[in-house]
Formats: C-alpha cells, sequence, structure tokens
C-alpha cells in the first residue's frame, strides 16, 4: 500500500514518531518538548525543559487535563493559544498514545502537520468559511478585507495563537502578518476566529461621532482608563470578545484606533 492510500491517522503518529526519533534532544511541537524515552516518550513544556521536580503524569488521558485550563485554571477555548501550564512530565508508551496525547493537547494538529508536510493540505480561505456560516455568523460574510487583515493580526500571530495560517483573505489575498515559525500548520479560520470576526463586523457597522470615535470605541477607552487608576484591567476571557479587557480586542484596537489617536490633530 502506498503512503497516499494509508490511513492519514496512521501515517501520521508513523511519520511523527520518526520525526521524533531523529533528534536527540526531542522536537518542538507548539509549546510541548517531545523525545523518545526509553519506555516510550516523553512529552513536557518546552519551558521546562531542564528541570526535575516536574509532577510524573503518564497516559494519554493525563494530556486532555493538562490542556483544558491554564495556570491560573481559566478554560482554553482554543488549544493553540501560548498559555499551556507548566510543571509537568508526561509518558506515553508507544506511538499510539503519543498521538492521542498530542490530539487532546492541539486537536488535529499532527494530521495537519503530516499533511502539509506531504504537500497534501487542504486550505480553506476565509471567504468560504464566511460563506458557509447562518445564523448570528451570517454577517461575517461583509466583513472588509481590510477587516479580515486586522481581526487575523489581532487574533492569530504568534503571541496570542501558536498555528501558522495558510489561509488568506481569498485565494489571491494573502494575510498581511508574520506567519510565525511554529510546527503546526492552520489551514482555515476557526471556529474562535469567526467569532472574534463577527465583533470586529459589528464594529464596522458603527458610525463615528465629529471627535472621529465610534460609540464602542468611546466605551473602551473609558473602560481602560478606568482600570488604569483602579490598578488592573477589566477581566475578560479568551473567548469574550464583547468585554473592553480581551486581549484579542485590544490588538485590535491597538491596530486601529491608535494610530488614529495619535494623528496630529487639524489646524
Amino acid at each position: 500500500m502506498s503512503g497516499a492510500d494509508r490511513p492519514v491517522a496512521a501515517a501520521a503518529r508513523e511519520a511523527f514518531a520518526e520525526w521524533v526519533a531523529a533528534s536527540r534532544e526531542g522536537r518542538r511541537f507548539g509549546q510541548l518538548l517531545v523525545r523518545r524515552a526509553e519506555d516510550g516518550y516523553e512529552l513536557r513544556h518546552l519551558a521546562d525543559a531542564g528541570r526535575e521536580d516536574l509532577r510524573p503524569l503518564a497516559g494519554p488521558a493525563a494530556a486532555r487535563e493538562i490542556a483544558r485550563t491554564t495556570e491560573g485554571g481559566e478554560h482554553r477555548p482554543l488549544k493553540t493559544s501560548p498559555n499551556l501550564r507548566r510543571g509537568w512530565t508526561l509518558r506515553v508508551e508507544d506511538e499510539r498514545e503519543l498521538a492521542a496525547a498530542l490530539n487532546y493537547l492541539y486537536p488535529a494538529a499532527l494530521v495537519h502537520w503530516h499533511l502539509e508536510r506531504a504537500g497534501r493540505l487542504p486550505v480553506t480561505h476565509y471567504r468560504e468559511t464566511a460563506g458557509r456560516q447562518s445564523g448570528i455568523y451570517e454577517i461575517v460574510r461583509n466583513l472588509s478585507d481590510e477587516g479580515v487583515q486586522a481581526a487575523a493580526r489581532a487574533h492569530c500571530e504568534d503571541e496570542v495563537c501558536l498555528k501558522r495560517p495558510l489561509w488568506g483573505v481569498d485565494a489571491g489575498t494573502p494575510l498581511k502578518m508574520e506567519p510565525g515559525e511554529g510546527e503546526i500548520p492552520c489551514p482555515e479560520p476557526c471556529s474562535l476566529f469567526i467569532s472574534f470576526a463577527r465583533q470586529i463586523t459589528l464594529f464596522e457597522r458603527e458610525g463615528r461621532d465629529a471627535s472621529g470615535l465610534t460609540a464602542s470605541e468611546r466605551r473602551d477607552l473609558a473602560a481602560l482608563v478606568e482600570a488604569a487608576a483602579a490598578g488592573e484591567l477589566p477581566p475578560a476571557r479568551e473567548g469574550e470578545f464583547s468585554l473592553p479587557g480581551n486581549r484579542r480586542r485590544l490588538r485590535y484596537r491597538a491596530l486601529t484606533l491608535v494610530p488614529r489617536l495619535r494623528e496630529p490633530l487639524a489646524d
């Protein structure tokens, strides 16, 4: 049976195991360090590479618990956000257990990694993904090209997501952002990005007042000034895009609002 005919999941786990075994130091995959061990494979947080005081765990099911929450106990809706908690080492017995653990930590990443390396990973661009949306998300079809570009920079750069976007606005319009150098490819906009795109579409619908600000920009500025005076940002979870303190919302404001605020006043 040729490599192209074999089940993709089996081919992916075998290719990944060979890739890991070829490096004495192990391989970086997202925030993981994966390396061969005498009794199978060992995974740990990359930042814990040299530590000896880690909590020992075993079996793929432990990976599901590791991936579920951040260091502070918050839910992680996007598993490729760079907030994987530290302090553990995970042992798995064989290739199957390694693949299962990776799928808990970074869902679908192993197959996408393999298909990209084989030149067979299909890519779905934003306009096609947006065209499939319905209900409250149908409005993302109307997001401008500039809005898609800004949303991608705010949502998908390495500071907030470890995947490397392969998709563009459409087949002829690539994203204008640094794609990163990580091993995990992103072949299409994820559901969290579509939720963020909905918020940006709502922003684009707003009109500006005499000062050049929209109503939501005014509310965000007021909330941030109050928070700065109190000494802390208003709390917002990763997917709470309607809140002023959401990190991706703040990144979008930094891209689109801050340059306007810094423009010199007209005489």
